[in-house]
C-alpha cells in the first residue's frame, strides 16, 4: 500500500475531505479519522477495543501509537505490510467512528 492507495480508499467514503494537521495530510468526516505522518504509515482513529482486535489479528500491520493517543485507540497502520482488503476494512472502521449519522446512512 502507498499513500496514493490509502488516499483513494479514504476519499471513496461519503463526506470525506482532505486537510492538514500539524503539517501532515489528514482525512475528516468531519472529524479527523486518518492522518499520514510518514511515507509508510497511516494513523487511524480507532476505539481501544478495535485497536486490540486488529493488533491481535494482524500484528505486523497494526500497532498502537507510542504515546498517550495510542492508549486512546489511535493506531498506526504500516502501509508497506498491509494488503488492500485489510486497509479498506480498517479505514472504514475509523471513518465510522467519527462520521455523523447522515454520512453513515449513505454507506450501510
Amino acid at each position: 500500500m502507498t499513500h496514493d492507495d490509502i488516499t483513494t480508499i479514504a476519499l471513496t467514503l461519503p463526506g470525506v475531505t482532505e486537510s492538514a494537521h500539524f503539517g501532515k495530510r489528514d482525512f475528516r468526516a468531519p472529524k479527523i479519522f486518518m492522518s499520514l505522518p510518514t511515507e509508510t504509515t497511516a494513523n487511524l482513529n480507532l476505539k481501544p477495543d478495535q485497536q486490540l482486535m486488529l493488533q491481535g489479528l494482524y500484528p505486523l500491520e497494526f500497532s498502537a501509537l507510542p504515546n498517550k493517543w495510542g492508549s486512546r485507540g489511535w493506531t498506526m497502520l504500516h502501509l508497506d505490510r498491509c494488503n488492500k482488503t485489510t486497509a479498506e476494512m480498517a479505514v472504514e472502521m475509523a471513518w465510522r467512528n467519527v462520521a455523523p449519522k447522515k454520512l453513515l446512512a449513505q454507506k450501510p
